[in-house]
């Protein structure tokens, strides 16, 4: 039997559990809940005789890939101060 493959993944309003790329299960509050539910799922398929493999995110990944581009964008983009934007000089 193949391995199957859980992964909690950060999802518009809380977390998401996909087992092989198909999502199962609701949304959840917190990434502990969603590890919950991917861990009760994954233990059907061990129970099977099945192997498992569960992948969280870690804290940086929490956050979404457009606030880390916005973050970053924001640290290296040069900002123009209250006068130039009046357009005075």
């Amino acid at each position: 039997m193949e391995r199957s493959v859980f992964e909690v993944v950060k999802a518009p309003l809380g977390w998401s559990v996909f087992a092989d790329n198909v999502k199962i299960g609701g949304v959840y509050d917190s990434r502990g809940a969603a590890l919950e539910a991917a861990v009760l799922a994954a233990s059907y398929t061990v129970s099977d005789g099945g192997g498992v493999q569960i992948n969280v995110p870690g804290a940086e990944e929490e956050k979404p890939r457009w606030a880390i581009a916005f973050d970053i964008a924001a640290a290296i983009l040069p900002t123009r101060s209250g006068r130039e934007r009046s357009g005075s000089r």
